[in-house]
This record gives structure tokens, C-alpha cells and sequence, in this order.
């Protein structure tokens, strides 16, 4: 197991028909979003779980949920790491993804 799969949270939601239907709607050339999405926020985080869903240009949907619901939100990227703009937690460079601006610099 890596590192970054030990500090995140494990955590994970399956989206319903709307949400599919949602993402399917968006305008872009992404890879298509998967139904079951595990949280990439750390672990013992505070507040609701997130999983990033989609990008389309600067705006990037993150799926947010606790235990009784789940929405979509729009974020921008967070300028210290891979997630959203306003998350709880640090920063750390083990849960930095490839496709972070902090992860490409």
C-alpha cells in the first residue's frame, strides 16, 4: 500500500442516477466519472467527505457527502495541493495528484 492510500481517508460514496446524469451532462473530453468515489481528503478530517468527480476548464466539480447525503459542488484548486480551494487539512505532497497544478511545479 502507498503512502498517500495511508493518509487518506477511506471514506467512499456511490453516486445516484442524478449525479450520473449530471456529470454526463458537463461539456468535456474527460474520461467518463465512475458511480463509486473514495474521499481525498486526509484522514480524521473534519466536516463532509470529498471526491473529485469532474474538470471542465478551471472549474472542478467535487462530489461532498456525509452519512445521510451527498451534493456537487464547484471548487477551483486549492494553490498548496490536488484538492479543492477552502479544504479541511494540510497539505500534504503524499496526497498531491498528477493532475495538481502543486503536483506539476
Amino acid at each position: 500500500m502507498e503512502r498517500a492510500d495511508l493518509l487518506r481517508c477511506p471514506a467512499r460514496v456511490t453516486l445516484d442516477a442524478a449525479q450520473m446524469a449530471f456529470f454526463d451532462g458537463l461539456p468535456t473530453e474527460a474520461p467518463s466519472v465512475q458511480s463509486e468515489l473514495g474521499c481525498e481528503l486526509e484522514r480524521g478530517h473534519e466536516g463532509s467527505h470529498a471526491a473529485l468527480g469532474q474538470q471542465v476548464e478551471a472549474t472542478m466539480w467535487w462530489v461532498q457527502w456525509t452519512l445521510s447525503a451527498s451534493e456537487i459542488n464547484p471548487y477551483t484548486w486549492c494553490p498548496g495541493c490536488s484538492l479543492f480551494d477552502g479544504h479541511s487539512g494540510d497539505h500534504s505532497p503524499a496526497l498531491a495528484g498528477p493532475t495538481s497544478p502543486a503536483a506539476g511545479d
